[in-house]
């Protein structure tokens, strides 16, 4: 929309008619409210981990409201026990903008993206700040610290996390001494590997590979995790268990990009989407409300896991079809700041809360942590310096590793091999002497042309002719 607007205004043929059309059209390219949707589904993490550490409980009193016989105390505590749900609204969102211009392309008749250049395109997005993470932790911290008794533990932590296999290893994946909410990253990596024959076939046959990607959920959680809840800590965030959820997400692209097409923004539209966007939230309500109370937690995620996604399905297209003063809101610079930097946001907020308390920064004394004694005015302080230590690393880590890296991967090209020529021509400029040879030797093959009797000419003329 903004290029379209700035060329009419460079024209000077702008129109009142294309004004409205370019309004009222649903833009399936760029997707404004993704980047806050992105940033509160991230942000949704971070506070739940922080609470994690704080114990701050996000009550609040708004005593007027006695007047009206309401209860004077809003409780936010299900926002923080139930954070940890978001990572499944990530992966939704992560499927759905993947899947967009495959969609686009199938329903365009155009060719299908790149398969090289989508995955040189997620190594430049998600490897640089990663690989820069791990190894800072390892060996700035975790190998000083003494975190690990010899270098065989040390490496059997390494090596699966800088390979994004620490999944598939129980005691790596939930005691890592490295940085324990990196497992998300690996789902994405080892999601990255199928996508594009999945994104293929998903274009081809919509239904049929919906339909196989649930079973492939259905089969794994039903049949396998929740049947064995003694280890379901392990067996729940594996790839398997997402699928359903990365479905959900290409489905819901190919269904708004087949919506672009049909339908035009307008009051009643966006009023039916607000609508939804209501509910939404409202069906999220209560099922954070009622996950932290099942045991364990993780039984619960099994079990709801693919109405979850459908939940937030609802929400993110709601949001994209609403009424346009929403969508500023998940829209604005400020939200598109906070997407910008999210996913390094993501990667250090956990570990900088876990060591920040730990190495007792801010300061306190004792064996019990202050968030366990009530000390407010710490708790508060050390929210406050946990929050500038994530933002200041994840601005630099966006700035001075992600961006600069992604150039230098998404430019580069393998260097082609100089092959020397199968023939080479030399041109000789002929001399004086040389011409009149020349000239000869055009003369006798003028004589020779002659010399061919009709009859044969007449018999090449006939095979020239055959098909």
């Amino acid at each position: 929309m903004w290029y379209t607007i700035r060329m009419e205004k460079t024209n000077g043929t702008t129109t009142q008619t294309g004004k409205q059309t370019d309004r009222l059209t649903i833009d399936t390219k760029r997707i404004d409210v993704l980047d806050g949707v992105r940033a509160l589904a991230v942000f949704g993490v971070l506070w739940f981990h922080f609470w994690q550490q704080n114990w701050i409980m996000p009550y609040i009193h708004v005593p007027f409201l006695a007047r009206l016989g309401l209860p004077t105390t809003i409780s936010l505590l299900f926002l923080p026990r139930a954070g940890f749900l978001f990572v499944d609204w990530l992966l939704f969102l992560s499927a759905f903008c993947l899947f967009l211009p495959y969609a686009r392309a199938q329903l365009e008749r155009q060719p299908l993206p790149d398969t090289r250049l989508f995955y040189k395109k997620r190594i430049a997005r998600i490897v640089p700040s990663y690989v820069v993470s791990v190894l800072v932790i390892f060996f700035a911290v975790s190998i000083p610290t003494g975190a690990y008794r010899n270098v065989t533990e040390a490496l059997r932590d390494l090596i699966p996390t800088l390979t994004f296999t620490q999944t598939l290893f129980p005691s790596v994946l939930i005691g890592t001494k490295i940085n324990g909410v990196l497992w998300t990253a690996a789902i994405e990596m080892q999601f990255y590997l199928f996508f594009p024959f999945l994104a293929k076939g998903f274009a081809k046959k919509p239904v049929w590979t919906y339909l196989a990607m649930l079973a492939v959920a259905a089969l794994y959680l039903r049949g396998y995790a929740i049947p064995n809840a003694d280890s379901i800590r392990l067996t729940v965030n594996q790839l398997p268990g997402f699928f359903g959820v990365f479905a959900n997400g290409m489905a819901m692209a190919y269904l708004f990009v087949l919506a672009g097409k049909y339908l035009k923004r307008s009051p009643q539209l966006s009023a039916l989407a607000l609508v939804g966007l209501i509910t939404g939230f409202v069906l999220l309500k209560g099922m954070m409300t009622a996950a932290p109370d099942t045991s364990p937690v993780q039984l619960w995620q099994a079990e709801h896991r693919f109405l979850l996604s459908l939940v937030f399905a609802l929400m993110t297209v709601s949001a994209a079809l609403t009424f346009s003063a929403i969508r500023w809101l998940l829209s604005n610079k400020l939200m598109q700041f906070l997407s910008l930097i999210s996913y390094n946001v993501y990667i250090w907020h956990q570990w900088i809360a876990v060591r920040f308390k730990e190495w007792r920064i801010p300061f306190w004394s004792g064996d019990q942590p202050p968030n366990m004694t009530g000390d407010v005015r710490w708790q508060w302080m050390y929210t406050v310096l946990i929050l500038i230590a994530t933002f200041a690393l994840a601005i630099a880590g966006t700035y001075l590793v992600e961006h600069p890296a992604a150039k230098r991967i998404l430019a580069w090209e393998p260097k082609k091999r100089n092959q020397e020529p199968l023939i080479t021509l030399e041109v000789i400029e002929p001399e004086e002497d040389d011409e009149n040879v020349f000239e000869e030797t055009l003369d006798h093959i003028a004589e020779k042309q002659d010399e061919i009797p009709e009859q044969k000419i007449e018999s090449q003329n006939e095979e020239q002719d055959q098909p």
